[in-house]
């Protein structure tokens, strides 16, 4: 935060001052710092004193010359922190032509740390980054060093262990995430339903309860009963929940209808429904199987053929088509990004997990996946700084298909703003009930392919419930949970809700928070 009087900015030499620097009243004397330190873009008159802090560090950070701290002098990517004449820190990092911020090395002088040094250049470059427009901070620490609490303890997640290429030590790769996070939305799909829904929204009712189930849910139009849109057109008018409607792209990757058609009657159906929340643009979807030839013929349809079909809605539908980000590479991947935002579409979706199943039908967050989800991060990043805008203007992006709960805590690192699944109403069919964060755990007993683990007794059950805060009125009868999949159904999608909220109600650096540093 760069300081001058009341407005914190001075726009000459840039300077800043943390007030993490000064600990509670109720701290040691040598846990809190008795003045703030000032911490400045590094001069070549700091280098003695920082390669020397460098130099006490080595088993941390490795060796440093004198030229490489001058060349980030050069590139005013060096900050110090000083108290009076003294230099107790430095941080050296790097602002990336992919939007991002890059933390090389922080190091605070031995005889003074645990005062708040650390954590003053760490929060001196999360304002640096912010005027840089950074989509994130990251950095690389090795598995082995305490430094890795600190991170945590300001707020960095840790996506990943990795090595780099020829080097044997173990790295965490910690994040923070720096644009203004979107609460995240639960999207209950419904696709497949039709015969559950007869059952589960009396059961619902039943309990008399003054709020929903989920705010959103989402069907695919064209291949659902026409009881099933009763339905969903019940619990949208009686419940207030809002509908999306899937394009269907995941029947031609079946072979149960071609694209040529899919595009025709999708675009009759949207132009006679203009009730709905969102509209899935047509996308052919790649898998996991087909050859590259393949990926790039679908990706290209998927791109051109959709934004073609967004110009040809009616107007007062355009603002809520929804884009699907197809693809296997970088390439892919961009192709579909920039002929959606060329196009004005500014609700994306991505698509591009890889797929598991008899039918490919099971969407995976492998590490493949991961990879894609990186690169679209960092997609949207680059298009913002070239003036398309992102999360703070206005794009959502949503995730199709999702499985398992306990990954949804890491899709906020993605600039994620939505995410449907079926797991919810699929899982209960096998017996399985899903707890906050926790993959899913049997109940019935049964033997299946998809249960996971010996089943749980009731007493290891409610044990679990306590443990993730978890409560419902559908568990509270651990016998009716075992025998009845609509309960266990209810559960998970009030599972679901909970984990969204819990994850909408954290906050990133908290003012409270302080490091070892």
């Amino acid at each position: 935060m760069l300081i001058n009087g009341d407005d914190g900015t001075r726009h000459g030499s840039r300077t800043w001052t943390n007030s993490a620097g000064d600990k509670g009243k109720n701290a040691p004397a040598s846990s809190r710092l008795v003045k703030r330190p000032l911490i400045r873009l590094a001069t070549h008159a700091d280098i003695e004193p920082v390669k020397a802090i460098a130099d006490d560090c080595r088993f941390e950070l490795g060796f440093h010359t004198r030229q490489s701290f001058h060349e980030s002098i050069e590139k005013h990517e060096l900050l110090v922190a000083l108290l009076g004449t003294g230099l107790l820190g430095f941080l050296r990092f790097h602002h990336t032509r992919s939007g991002h911020t890059t933390l090389r090395e922080v190091a605070v002088s031995r005889k003074i740390r645990g005062c708040g040094i650390g954590q003053a250049l760490v929060e001196a470059l999360v304002a640096e980054a912010r005027c840089k427009n950074s989509a994130f901070v990251r950095l690389s620490c090795p598995v082995e060093l305490p430094a890795n609490e600190f991170y945590r303890s300001l707020g960095f997640h840790k996506p990943h262990r990795h090595s780099k290429p020829g080097k044997a030590r173990p790295l965490y790769e910690w994040e923070l995430p720096l644009r203004a996070i979107r609460p995240l939305a639960f999207v209950a799909s419904l696709t497949n339903a039709e015969n559950d829904l007869r059952n589960l929204i009396p059961l619902w009712e039943s309990k008399d309860f003054s709020e929903r189930p989920f705010d959103h849910c989402i069907i695919t139009p064209l291949f659902i009963e026409p009881r099933t849109m009763s339905y969903v057109r019940h619990m949208r008018e009686a419940w207030g929940v809002s509908v999306w409607f899937d394009s269907g792209g995941f029947f031609v990757q079946q072979g149960k209808i071609r694209y040529e058609e899919l595009f025709s009657r999708l675009l009759g159906f949207y132009q006679k429904h203009d009730w709905a929340a969102a509209y899935v643009l047509p996308d052919y979807v790649p898998t996991s199987q087909n050859t590259p030839s393949e990926v790039e013929e679908r990706v290209r349809v998927t791109a051109a053929e959709g934004a073609k079909f967004h110009k040809r809605l009616p107007q007062a539908i355009r603002g809520r088509a929804l884009g699907v980000l197809q693809g296997h590479t970088m390439q892919h991947l961009r192709l579909c990004l920039e002929s959606f935002l060329g196009a004005g579409v500014h609700q994306l979706g991505f698509g591009s997990f890889d797929t598991g199943g008899g039918n490919a039908e099971i969407n995976l967050l492998t590490r493949d996946a991961t990879a894609r989800l990186e690169v679209v991060r960092e997609l949207l990043s680059i298009s913002q700084n070239n003036g398309h805008g992102h999360f703070s203007s206005g794009i959502n992006l949503h995730l199709f298909g999702v499985g398992s709960p306990n990954q949804i805590a890491r899709f906020v690192d993605y600039g994620t703003s939505s995410f449907d699944s079926s797991g919810w109403m699929r899982t209960a069919g096998y017996g399985n009930v899903y707890l906050p964060f926790r993959g899913r755990r049997n109940v019935t007993h049964g033997a299946s392919a998809v249960t996971s683990g010996a089943g749980l007794s009731a007493r290891e059950f409610y044990a679990l419930c306590e443990e993730t805060g978890h409560d419902c009125p559908f568990c509270t009868d651990y016998q009716r949970l075992q025998i009845d999949r609509f309960a266990r159904m209810w559960h998970n999608a009030i599972v679901f809700g909970e984990m969204t909220r819990s994850i909408n109600s954290r906050t990133g650096l908290d003012q409270e928070r302080s490091g070892d540093g």
